[in-house]
């Protein structure tokens, strides 16, 4: 049997509860009241956009991770053309983190997962995101974080799924091998091939009910909902 069930976080454990745009707009629409110069928060989405086309191409292709810091004091130059001070920086990722969280929302099907397996199981959370404290924060208020033994995001270590180095790292931490883990997540190429490569049993959650991940990849078992999954892995995982 496993020891060890890592978890992805975003469109696996939770989602946003309004559209991703909107609580990018909000956050910034803060932001831009604690500038020292005039940025309308539309000329900050606008410039957010455009760094955004700068960076995720480098983040997916390389599978390495930018931090939110650096993203804000991108940014913040292009709203002024003052050096932003460490603390103006600090306040907006602030504003970034409290958003992100506050617009988190659980499936009900993984705290059911979660308060079954907790019991059974050590859980980790494997997460690209730019900010651990998004993470951390999300978990705790949706009030998961009573049930996830470690956290490891992108954020922490540089690298993100489905580089193998975020995987290893994980087992790493929680002290099991490849065989004693098994990782759920809802993306067929971060979470699924990611995790096959370093020898990690996989589960793929696909809420939407997509038949064209099923062709690309090989999980050891696909589920449409969390809610069989405690049943289901003491089937098949022995």
């Amino acid at each position: 049997m496993p020891k060890v069930l890592f978890f992805d976080l975003g469109e696996t454990l939770v989602t946003q509860n309004i559209e991703d745009n909107l609580v990018t707009q909000s956050a910034l629409e803060r932001i831009s009241r604690e500038l020292p110069v005039n940025a309308t928060p539309a000329d900050l989405y606008r410039l957010y956009q455009k760094g955004y086309g700068r960076n995720q191409p480098i983040r997916s292709s390389h599978n390495v991770e930018i931090p939110i810091s650096a993203w804000m004091r991108e940014l913040l130059r292009y709203a002024d053309p003052h050096e932003p001070t460490t603390d103006l920086v600090e306040r907006a990722v602030r504003i970034v983190v409290e958003s992100r969280a506050a617009n988190a929302a659980e499936y009900p099907d993984a705290r059911e997962a979660l308060q079954e397996l907790h019991g059974y199981y050590r859980i980790g959370v494997i997460s690209n995101v730019s900010s651990h404290d998004v993470a951390f924060e999300i978990l705790r208020k949706v009030k998961f974080d009573r049930y996830v033994d470690e956290l490891i995001t992108s954020a922490t270590i540089g690298v993100r799924k489905p580089d193998p180095g975020i995987f290893l790292y994980a087992l790493s931490r929680m002290k099991v091998k490849p065989a004693q883990a098994i990782h759920v997540g809802d993306h067929p190429r971060n979470d699924v091939e990611g995790a096959n490569v370093v020898g990690i049993s996989t589960v793929l959650i696909e809420r939407k009910r997509s038949e064209t991940s099923a062709k690309a990849v090989r999980p050891s078992l696909k589920l449409h909902s969390l809610a069989n999954l405690p049943r289901l892995l003491s089937q098949i995982f022995v």
